[in-house]
């Protein structure tokens, strides 16, 4: 696909959205395509929210650093923690670090998952946090294991998460804006929402440093990475030295793969055979929260990275399904791959 027709899909997507940001690198060409609103002034290097698509960082760097420590996926979470995880209506069914990487480890966010500055992790789980199914039988995302995957790293690396991670953070990208350049802090492009005739700012708008804190809420490392698209599809790249190990299998596990959003699972990393949106194999993360609704992903059989960022999501939107606008996304990026 040519940067012409890449400037023609973004121009075409972009009509309900506050913005579109489209990247691709195939075969060693990096091209972007961006369209937005009129109120808008955004760059490939303007900062954003990127929700979910944190987990790649969070997983991978675990992965790194379990294999440094020599520490198995099957390790009960607790003898890294220093304290006791369990279900409590399972208390003899260990927690292992794959579980939660995996989000089979039973966790419920319903339950909560946002950690208070002032509330250590330990504490915060003297509140039942798991659901009804005993850890390793059922694949239920959850957002709250990556925040326990993330005090792991902190034991793991002996410092906190934004250096422990920083050399998977592309772009002076940051977990909360942590570790960012003022500049480019005072740069951000807020994550909106679509309502009624208007765009409103739902989070950034401007970006906020969040303040000291005890634990690993701070940096919201289930969703709080700010990167621009260029950092997006440098971290799509990256995935071609990935950790793969496929940690869960629908095939094999019952699970809710929220309408095949999920096939398989791994160090943060959604891992696709035979996805029904893309005619190839596909490894990558999805992320949706605050009205953006995103996608960092590698294609190895045609070396293609490619990344996508729609801001303004229609308020009330929180359905984590691929829309008709991300299937025809998928869908422009495979033919790319097959030029």
């Amino acid at each position: 696909m040519s940067v012409e027709k890449l400037d023609a899909l973004a121009q075409q997507i972009a009509g309900p959205f506050a913005f579109c940001g489209l990247a691709a690198c195939c075969r060693g060409k990096r091209d972007f395509a961006i369209a937005h609103q009129s109120f808008l002034d955004v760059d490939r290097f303007r900062m954003f929210r990127v929700a979910s698509i944190s987990k790649i960082v969070i997983g991978q760097t675990l992965a790194q650093l379990c294999t440094k420590h020599r520490v198995a996926w099957d390790s009960d979470v607790s003898s890294v923690l220093g304290w006791p995880l369990c279900n409590p209506e399972f208390p003899d069914i260990p927690i292992s670090i794959g579980a939660l990487a995996a989000h089979t480890a039973g966790l419920d966010d319903q339950k909560g998952y946002l950690l208070p500055p002032d509330q250590t992790l330990q504490a915060f789980f003297t509140s039942n946090r798991f659901g009804a199914r005993p850890s390793g039988t059922y694949f239920d995302y959850a957002n709250l294991g990556y925040l326990v995957l993330a005090e792991v790293i902190e034991k793991l690396s002996g410092t906190d998460l934004p250096q422990a991670c920083s050399h998977m953070i592309p772009d002076d990208g940051g977990f909360n804006w942590i570790g960012v350049p003022d500049t480019r802090r005072a740069d951000a492009l807020p994550t909106f929402r679509h309502d009624g005739d208007g765009f409103a700012a739902q989070i950034d708008d401007p970006a906020v440093m969040p303040p000291p804190a005890v634990s690993v809420g701070r940096f919201s490392p289930q969703g709080g990475l700010r990167l621009s698209l260029d950092g997006m599809l440098t971290l799509a790249e990256a995935l071609r030295d990935a950790d793969k190990t496929v940690l869960w299998r629908d095939a094999q596990t019952a699970g809710n793969d929220l309408g095949g959003v999920f096939e398989q699972y791994g160090a943060g990393l959604q891992i696709f055979q035979n996805p029904a949106f893309y005619p190839r194999p596909l490894i990558g993360h999805f992320g949706n929260a605050y009205g953006f609704k995103g996608g960092v992903w590698y294609d190895a059989k045609a070396d293609l990275a490619f990344a996508y960022a729609l801001n303004g999501l229609e308020l009330g939107d929180e359905d984590d399904s691929f829309s008709e606008t991300e299937r025809k996304i998928f869908a422009s990026f495979a033919m790319m791959g097959d030029e």
